[in-house]
């Protein structure tokens, strides 16, 4: 995959999956501009990690990780799984969020959920515009 073919599917998979801008709890007038992205599928944040890397170029030290698991999982574990697929330092993981186990017939997943997480208005605000050309071109394409 090229690097075009990337920044637009990581683009596409932003719009989608992504957390978008948001009034900061503190303040009626502050917004919050974190690029945060959760998923429960190690393949869709390996990709993501990705295009963090690649197309936004972020500062990765600032990258972190938040594991979402239900009591039955063994935290350690799915801690070192999800920080090879993520790329994102053990020691750059936030705390991690014990849910509480569900009854009936939901099968929570084996691995958790696993969020990324990056605070920079900059960088946030060059992600948008990216998103801002996939639908100019999606725009273009349908003509």
């Amino acid at each position: 995959m090229n690097i075009k073919e990337l920044k637009m599917v990581g683009a596409a998979l932003y719009a989608c999956e992504g957390t978008k801008a948001r009034r900061d709890y503190r303040s009626e007038t502050r917004l919050t501009y974190s690029i945060e992205l959760t998923n429960s599928d190690p393949k869709i944040i390996s990709f993501f990690s990705l295009f963090l890397k690649k197309v936004l170029k972020i500062d990765w030290s600032r990258l972190r990780g938040q594991l979402f698991i239900y009591p039955d999982l063994d935290e350690q574990e799915v801690k070192l799984i999800w920080s090879k697929a993520s790329g994102v330092p053990l020691e750059q993981f936030q705390k991690t969020i014990v849910l509480k186990q569900k009854i009936g017939k939901f099968k929570a997943n084996p691995l958790g959920t696993f969020k990324l997480r990056y605070g920079s208005k900059k960088d946030f605000l060059k992600l948008q515009e990216i998103i801002d050309e996939l639908w100019v071109y999606s725009k273009v394409a349908k003509k």
